[in-house]
């Protein structure tokens, strides 16, 4: 049994993303292959009050929902195949086109190739029709056996109410393979819309928990408790995964052993003795003051969360499984055989001591754009709390090493969730019959490749099944194992780019807030050291400058500029991002 945060509602990010479990089949089959698939690799951070309990427990339920539904159109294809082979073939012949037609792939065709799929579709609509209507003829007029032909028959000379009921089961026998697979597409969808509308309106609570297989309890249990962990062991080239895309770097370098006295910057043989993990506090003191130290509550920025960022290349030696540790064995992979997720304040500290090692410490200042309530000098409520869903990250990473200070930062932007998804706030207000014909609507000639693709999805669930059975996953039988993370389910679900200029503009004011405070947090602790930091002001004035001028209707450039003979200005890095 996995323990569930019974009757504490899910964020509205953990809403959308459940809904995407049974709305986008790609979604869904990513989550579970990244999760589940592989017992022993790491889970990736969730940032935002995202939870991946909810939103595996939907995929859970999405998959056996649409098994079942694949199960039965396979079998009516079967049982069409057998009573009236010549229309069930002519049923797949007609939905072809219209699978092809949703592709998306196809939808960049060459017009001509499109339009002659379009006279497919037609025409296989048409033929239908005729088969249709050339049987019922038979069944009426015709005093010959068609049997063997699938459309049926009945004999010449039947008083008029037999002969209609021959027509009748002629026009049904010829009608229900496609009859009955769209209406199974059908009900699945308006069944799902049902679900949407009930299960994930605003304000429900997680999903109780309910007795699973042992092992893939375990697993439940170990993503509950790993996605909240400080570790992040990542198997692509993403060190930042689940913060979304990078969006800014910069770093500076400044001499420890050039110091300021009565008789200005000189250097001396010895560098300044600076601890990083000791400027990291000093640091992580004055980030927390801009949601904890203001003069007014509404003042603070009451979604700031810090914490702790150790990334690694999850790609290790496998551990003893005995419990005995083996000299090559990795000290961040359990006695269990499980990535660690939570690395404890001794070993940061010794990381952070560490700058040459394979592990990295940053320090994670994240804000969420869930905005607070407005109220008038009376408390009277002027504007609800509005959550823009964006989350802006930022990674401060401080080195001494070579008797330098090596300051290091990386912002990261997590855009909204799709809109698309946020379809559950919306179904709760409608009736059911409304909430049918969205579930139809939206899908349009989607529902016909469903149709024709449930037989193929039968077969691939089942080779799945049999193949995670006979090569199940065991890290004793390699030498390397590859642990690390591949996909964050958060960004999975992500927009592309934000969805209003003021999530924009709202991103763009907490990367100068964290990134004026940490620069300044740096200098008055390397000023109290009587470390010199002119060279680091005219760095930091560099990276930090972002002016902007308006040169047009809509325009702007923004960055160094220079007007004038003999004027330049210089552009280091890309957009967005300046090093």
């Amino acid at each position: 049994m996995v323990v569930q945060n019974a009757g504490v509602p899910m964020s509205n990010v953990t809403r959308y993303l459940c809904a995407a479990a049974y709305l986008d089949s790609e979604f869904r089959y990513r989550v579970l292959d990244e999760l589940l698939a592989d017992p022993y690799r790491a889970v990736p951070p969730s940032y935002g009050g995202f939870d991946l309990i909810p939103v595996l427990h939907h995929c859970r339920r999405s998959q056996q929902l649409l098994l079942i539904r694949d199960i039965l159109i396979s079998a009516l294809f079967a049982a069409g195949l057998l009573i009236s082979p010549l229309t069930a073939l002519n049923w797949i012949f007609v939905l072809i086109p219209f699978a092809l037609l949703t592709g998306r792939r196809v939808r960049r065709w060459p017009i001509i190739l499109r339009l002659l799929i379009w006279f497919w579709a037609v025409y296989g609509i048409f033929s239908m029709f005729a088969a249709v209507i050339f049987s019922l003829y038979i069944a009426m007029f015709d005093t010959g056996r068609y049997d063997s032909l699938g459309y049926g028959s009945s004999d010449f000379g039947l008083p008029e109410p037999l002969a209609a009921l021959g027509a009748g089961g002629t026009l049904t026998q010829s009608l229900f393979v496609p009859a009955a697979t769209l209406g199974v597409a059908v009900i699945y969808r308006v069944v799902i819309y049902l679900t949407l509308a009930g299960s994930l309106r605003p304000g429900t609570p997680e999903p109780p928990g309910r007795a699973v297989h042992p092992q893939t309890s375990a697993r439940l249990d170990y993503i509950r408790r790993a996605q909240w962990g400080n570790i992040t062991m990542y198997g692509n080239e993403n060190a930042f995964l689940g913060a979304g895309r990078v969006e800014r770097t910069w770093s500076i370098a400044v001499e420890l052993d050039r110091v300021r006295d009565g008789a200005g910057s000189r250097r001396q043989h010895t560098p300044v003795d600076i601890d990083p993990v000791d400027l990291h506090a000093f640091v992580r003191r004055r980030m927390a003051e801009m949601r904890d130290h203001v003069l007014r509550p509404n003042e603070g920025v009451q979604r700031l969360d810090i914490g702790d960022h150790v990334v690694m290349r999850g790609l290790f030696t496998v551990a003893d499984w005995t419990g005995r540790r083996l000299p090559g064995a990795h000290p961040f992979i359990g006695k269990d055989g499980l990535p660690r997720y939570q690395a404890t304040p001794e070993e940061i500290a010794a990381i952070t001591r560490h700058p040459q090692g394979g592990v990295r410490y940053y320090q994670r200042v994240t804000i969420g754009n869930a905005g607070q309530e407005i109220r008038d000098a009376k408390g009277e409520l002027v504007a609800p709390a509005a959550e823009q869903e964006a989350l802006t990250s930022a990674f401060i990473y401080l080195a001494v090493e070579g008797r330098m200070l090596y300051t290091q930062f990386v912002v990261t932007v997590l855009p909204p969730v799709l809109d698309p998804y946020h379809v559950v706030d919306r179904l709760p207000s409608m009736n059911p019959g409304r909430i049918a014909w969205e579930a139809v609507r939206v899908l349009r000639l989607r529902l016909l490749r469903d149709v024709l693709a449930a037989p193929a999805r039968v077969v691939r669930t089942a080779v799945q099944a049999v193949r995670q059975g006979v090569t199940a996953r065991d890290p004793r039988a390699h030498i390397v194992y590859p642990y690390g993370a591949l996909r964050s389910v958060r960004e999975l679900g992500a927009d592309t780019d934000m969805q209003t200029y003021i999530q924009t503009l709202d991103v763009a004011k907490y990367v100068k807030m964290i990134e004026h405070r940490l620069t300044e947090a740096v200098l008055d602790y390397l000023e109290e050291r009587q470390v010199d930091t002119g060279a680091y002001r005219l760095q930091a004035a560099g990276v930090t400058m972002n002016a902007t001028v308006t040169v047009g209707p809509g325009a702007t450039v923004s960055g160094p500029m220079a007007f004038g003979p003999h004027s330049s200005a210089t552009l280091h890095g890309t957009a967005g991002a300046t090093s």
